[in-house]
């Protein structure tokens, strides 16, 4: 696995914006085509850290990984 794949994006809340219908598409839906992304959690209870993955499954769009904060 190359360092490119398994970088992660901090969370920023500053991206959405809009309504909750738009905000729920930004999240959710595939920005390349618009199908549903595949998301996973992976939690790490002791450094409370969450790991975020998205995948679409319709086009090559690859992985969207992301990392959030829990406390």
């Amino acid at each position: 696995m190359s360092l490119r794949e398994r970088a992660f994006e901090l969370e920023h809340l500053e991206k959405y914006h809009g309504d909750i219908k738009e905000v729920t598409k930004t999240m959710e839906d595939c920005p390349s085509c618009g199908k549903k992304l595949i998301i996973t959690h992976w939690a790490d209870c002791t450094t409370l850290v969450m790991e975020e993955s998205a995948q679409c499954l319709e086009c090559d769009y690859g992985s969207r990984k992301v990392l959030h904060s829990m406390n």
